[in-house]
């Protein structure tokens, strides 16, 4: 069949093919329009080793505090997983003052998402629907974890200190736009197939 050929079904069958195209672009729309608010809030954690030492108290070379800073990245590797515990996510919801969800252990284990960096940078982001909520418990989750670190500090002689940014929170709700564009190629792909069904039933 030539392109004409298909123009010449579509317009056969206007009606079934319009309304079809309307309905999932109208479909996306609404869908979209009663989707909640959803924010994306997120902050860096850096890893710090204290120094026992200055080079200037040392009569040996400290390699530029190499070895702490080897140290601090092998840290930021523990710190990362403590976010994939409830226990520390539940921690920090009650430091936030907030209730913790009522859902599964593995569904609050995955709330928030730290993702390390070289070469001891923890970036940490969450979403949800309150910009409030997640600005505290961004900086709850800053307190538990320093409270966590000093805790293990206490059992030798390494102090690691973590330096967190300011949060930030953006809009990340659905795109109306984009999602009604969507629709509505979705409605076309899915007319055309109908068309083409119904066109080739009626010649069986």
């Amino acid at each position: 069949m030539e392109l004409r050929d298909y123009f010449k079904l579509i317009g056969r069958h206007k009606v079934i093919f319009w309304t079809i195209v309307v309905l999932c672009g109208l479909s996306a729309v609404i869908w979209t329009s009663i989707q909640p608010k959803s924010y994306l809030a997120s902050t860096t954690f850096t890893v710090n080793k204290s120094s026992s030492i200055s080079q200037k108290d040392s009569t040996t070379y400290l390699f530029d505090n190499y070895y702490n800073i080897q140290s601090a990245g092998l840290f930021s590797q523990i710190v990362t997983t403590w976010f994939e515990s409830p226990s520390l996510v539940t921690e920090i919801y009650q430091k936030a003052g907030l209730p913790v969800p009522n859902v599964s252990q593995k569904k609050l284990a995955k709330t928030f998402k730290a993702i390390r960096e070289e070469p001891a940078t923890i970036n940490v982001n969450l979403t949800g629907t309150s910009p409030e909520e997640l600005n505290k418990l961004l900086n709850s989750a800053a307190t538990v974890l320093q409270e966590k670190t000093d805790e293990l500090s206490k059992t030798g002689d390494t102090t690691y200190d973590l330096a967190k940014f300011t949060p930030v929170v953006t809009d990340n709700s659905p795109n109306l736009v984009l999602n009604a564009i969507i629709g509505l190629f979705s409605g076309l792909f899915l007319a055309i197939l109908l068309v083409l069904g119904v066109e080739y039933f009626k010649e069986k």
